[in-house]
């Protein structure tokens, strides 16, 4: 297929979802509206149309605080495929009695922690979750790890309660799992995550600016020690199995930060790189979250775990795609088919201009698997596309592996048409 041919059917398909989505996601249909497009016929039309990922906390913070679910479900309604303005909420009275509410109905909403701010609520279906899954399968299989029921599976953990974590832990677990395999963590089950992160954020700032009483500050690191020690119980049952059986394979579910530790306790134990020999694997989902390690963290966990490159499902992708990036052994992220990459500039106004064979800028997409939501994204990140074949041998461009995100580059992250967006959005809830 020649590139033209490829280009003009990328356009037809974004044009297919817009001319779908914008009978159903009321944000969109006001933004395009609002900027003459009645017609995708370039990857320039595309640009204004896209949603800055701050879209999905342009929400006023007093409605939680407040406890207006009524409203909240207007706000969710606004940015969302299917209706959810009808869902049952008056036996609501936090954050994660709405979350539930709104999964009884069918409302797979994913959300953020919020750990440095307000937190996102994204609307998905069971379409969502199922696409975002079978991605998971598919990017395992494909370096290697088919699902076989022939390892030992640890999902270090924490457990955050989050539907979609524990049905993609779930899933690793009945894919991978042997029969006889490393017994699971029994601790307390989580309850109030969002809760929790709230009070979290409420104590920081109440803390920062000296109105937060000396008993509630009390009760709060009372709680979170409590939670921090779980979490240590958990990491030493991983650990005293892994050193029960060195030799046998086990299959890592984890985050770094997380992971980093139990290496930590591992070594408080006696263990020493090479103790452990098993042919092991990994894949993580998301960053340090703000925690430091040592620059060479993931070289230490890999010595200690014996995790070869092979075997370490690495990706790229946020919570705003169905889809993941993998990483080729080159160290390249390779986009697949369903997501249509876009470079915008820092402002995300414009398509960037490539210099040469790269072209640096914004991060955005376009995910065709989306059903919940309008598929397409601006976000905090800034990265660089290679646009010639990869190394490793595919075709297509690659993102390289310096992705930053802009708050971390020490720029504003400020995305020209939020302020916009946002506006849009406090129509929609004062209807």
């Amino acid at each position: 297929m020649s590139e033209t041919t490829m280009q003009r059917d990328v356009i037809a398909t974004l044009d297919s979802h817009f001319q779908q989505r914008k009978q159903q996601v009321p944000l969109l249909a006001q933004r395009a509206e609002a900027e003459g497009i009645t017609q995708i016929t370039s990857r320039e039309d595309m640009v204004p149309l896209l949603f800055p990922h701050t879209t999905y906390k342009s929400y006023p913070e007093s409605l939680i605080a407040k406890g207006q679910w009524a409203t909240m479900n207007r706000w969710l309604d606004s940015v969302s495929a299917h209706r959810v303005t009808d869902v049952d909420v008056s036996g609501v009275t936090d954050v994660d009695g709405w979350i539930e509410a709104l999964e009884a109905a069918g409302h797979l909403v994913s959300s953020s922690s919020g750990t440095s701010g307000k937190g996102s609520f994204l609307n998905k279906s069971r379409r969502d979750r199922e696409a975002n899954m079978q991605n998971m399968i598919d990017g395992l299989t494909e370096m290697g790890l088919p699902p076989e029921r022939t390892w030992h599976v640890i999902p270090v953990g924490p457990d955050t309660g989050q539907s979609a974590h524990v049905a993609m832990r779930d899933m690793i677990i009945d894919k991978y799992r042997r029969p006889d395999g490393i017994p699971l963590f029994e601790g307390t089950p989580p309850t109030g995550h969002h809760r929790y992160m709230a009070r979290l954020q409420a104590m920081r700032r109440a803390m920062a600016d000296g109105t937060a009483a000396p008993d509630e500050i009390a009760a709060f690191e009372a709680e979170a020690q409590a939670r921090a020690a779980e979490q240590e119980r958990r990491l030493h049952h991983w650990a005293d199995h892994i050193l029960a059986r060195p030799d046998e394979r086990v299959f890592f579910n984890s985050q770094f930060t997380q992971l980093f530790r139990l290496v930590e306790i591992l070594r408080e134990k006696g263990a020493r790189d090479g103790d452990i020999t098993g042919a092991n694997a990994l894949t993580v989902g998301g960053g340090l979250k703000g925690n430091t390690l040592p620059d060479d963290y993931q070289e230490q966990i890999f010595r200690m775990l014996n995790i070869a490159p092979e075997r370490f499902f690495h990706y790229y992708s946020m919570q705003e795609l169905n889809l993941r990036m993998p990483r080729c052994l080159g160290g390249r992220y390779h986009v697949p088919d369903e997501i249509v990459l876009f470079v915008l500039d820092k402002d995300g106004t414009k398509l960037a201009e490539p210099e040469g064979d790269t072209v640096t800028g914004r991060a955005a997409f376009f995910d065709t698997t989306v059903d919940g939501r309008w598929g397409g994204t601006i976000s905090g990140d800034r990265i660089t596309v290679d646009l010639r074949d990869c190394p490793c041998g595919r075709s297509g461009p690659t993102v390289l592996p310096d992705i930053a995100r802009f708050t971390d580059l020490g720029d504003d992250d400020k995305i020209t048409c939020a302020g916009t967006m946002d506006a849009y959005v406090r129509g929609f809830i004062e209807e």
